[in-house]
């Protein structure tokens, strides 16, 4: 038996209005209550001139880049949600659904040029600041002496780019495929009127890649695929000087590529001389020159290529004090967490939980000083027979921070930070902060949501 189709209405007859309304209690109607838009607008209003092309607004511009943390998305990808999704367009700020898409994907580049780490820093603090507020466990006795309370747990981490592993045979190969390149484009202008310089670019990846193939090269295979390697790029640089003396031009991207390979040859060649693996700054990646090794000392992962980053937490919220590429010592930001601590909530930390590497004699001296107590192992070595003790409760409250990281580098993009640009790259980690924070509060919210619920229900069961 055969049944006839249901001659239904087709869904593009219906709008939009008469089927559907948005949930008060959604995810994405809940945070958009929760951003601070009105002070982000005026900091972003002073960002452009009076006259001129009007810029996409800041919530749809600040929406998008939370959007991309929270769904770990691509910028085309969010693009492509966002036309999909009516809750993701009333995050943005739009008024009506619409199925058309709200800005191109290249523009997610230029909104995180726009909203910059210490841009988003600012605004996290606004939106934070009142619900991190420690309570005063001490007031000053005179005048001069500043109050104290609340516990401030500060630790270091990087966040790593989305970079290769750096080996100096790998840079140098690739150094010299790119340098092949230039000379290519050089070359094409003068065909038919003049050869093309001779060059080894197949004998560089058939050394290469015969290398790669090696489980275990021994260091003197190494030392002499590296010299080859030097002698190629030495070549093409050479090559390519010529050619633009003799008027040869190259792209804006290429003239900058130039640039990092020649300090990358320059600092290969003294190492390879010298027989070291150190230099001061050290490129470790053509296309990201700013990227530095940043020795972490862990685990199966002794060295990582990123952004270094020293943060507070307070109250469950986090904070960035310091983002570089950098590598630094994070003992000596200590004193900076402090201040900022200072300046946030008007008050210094009673407690400050940090690991051993804050824990040195000027800090201690400073924490003194300041009437802190920082939590850490006794300097020196301890009396024959003890038994340091160092506070098993502070050493717990400590691993919170290290929960914190742990969430950004698993829920967050914290694990491989794919902007290429160092900015962006910065912008980046403060987002992902940021939304980290507003999930946080909004969690809480509804945390009170749900005890005012209960406690009417029972109170009317009760009066029953």
């Amino acid at each position: 038996m055969y049944k006839p189709m249901d001659r239904q209405m087709h869904i593009f007859d219906y709008t939009l209005e008469d089927t559907f309304k948005l949930d008060p209690n959604n995810r994405w109607v809940e945070r958009a209550k929760l951003v601070p838009w009105e002070m982000a607008e005026k900091k972003y209003t002073h960002m452009f001139r009076k006259n001129g092309r009007p810029s996409k607004d800041i919530r749809m511009a600040l929406g998008a880049l939370l959007i991309k943390e929270y769904l770990k998305y691509s910028d085309e990808e969010v693009v492509q949600t966002i036309m999909e999704n009516p809750y993701l367009q009333h995050f943005i700020g739009l008024r009506k659904f619409t199925n058309q898409a709200p800005f191109d994907p290249s523009l997610m580049v230029w909104f995180r040029k726009r909203l910059s780490a210490k841009f988003m820093a600012e605004l996290n603090e606004a939106m934070c600041k009142a619900e991190a507020q420690p309570a005063e466990e001490s007031p000053p006795e005179d005048d001069d002496d500043e109050p104290h309370g609340g516990t401030l747990i500060v630790d270091a981490t990087c966040a790593p780019a989305d970079i290769t592993y750096p080996t100096d045979t790998g840079l140098l190969a690739e150094a010299v495929e790119k340098t092949d390149m230039m000379i290519d484009t050089m070359q094409e202008p003068l065909k038919g009127t003049s050869p093309r310089p001779r060059t080894y670019r197949k004998k560089s990846r058939k050394l290469f890649t015969g290398f790669a193939r090696m489980r275990k090269p021994k260091s003197k295979m190494i030392r002499k695929v590296k010299g080859k390697q030097l002698n190629y790029l030495k070549r093409n640089l050479a090559i390519v000087d010529t050619m633009l003396e003799n008027g040869g031009e190259l792209k804006p991207r290429q003239e900058k590529t130039l640039q990092t390979i020649r300090t990358l040859y320059h600092q290969q060649r003294e190492m390879y001389e010298k027989k070291t693996n150190r230099v001061d700054n050290r490129i470790v990646s053509i296309s990201q020159p700013h990227i530095r090794p940043i020795v972490r000392g862990k685990a199966g992962t002794p060295v990582e290529f990123g952004a270094k980053i020293n943060m507070s937490v307070v109250n469950g919220y986090v904070f960035l004090d310091e983002i570089s590429y950098d590598s630094f010592y994070e003992g000596d930001l200590l004193e900076n967490a402090i201040a900022n601590y200072y300046i946030r909530f008007g008050m210094l930390p009673s407690k400050i939980l940090v690991d051993q590497a804050y824990t040195d004699r000027e800090n201690r001296r400073l924490c003194k000083e300041l009437g802190i107590q920082l939590m850490g192992k006794p300097l020196g070595r301890p009396p024959k027979g003890t038994v340091p003790e160092i506070g098993k409760e502070d050493i717990g409250s400590r691993n919170e921070i290290e929960g914190k990281f742990g969430t950004l580098k698993t829920r967050y993009t914290w694990n491989r930070i794919m902007a290429r640009l160092p900015e962006t790259g910065k912008t980046v980690i403060a987002v992902a902060a940021f939304a980290m924070n507003l999930a946080k509060r909004a969690n809480a919210l509804l945390r009170l949501l749900r005890v005012w619920h209960f406690e009417r229900r029972f109170y009317t069961l009760a009066k029953a």
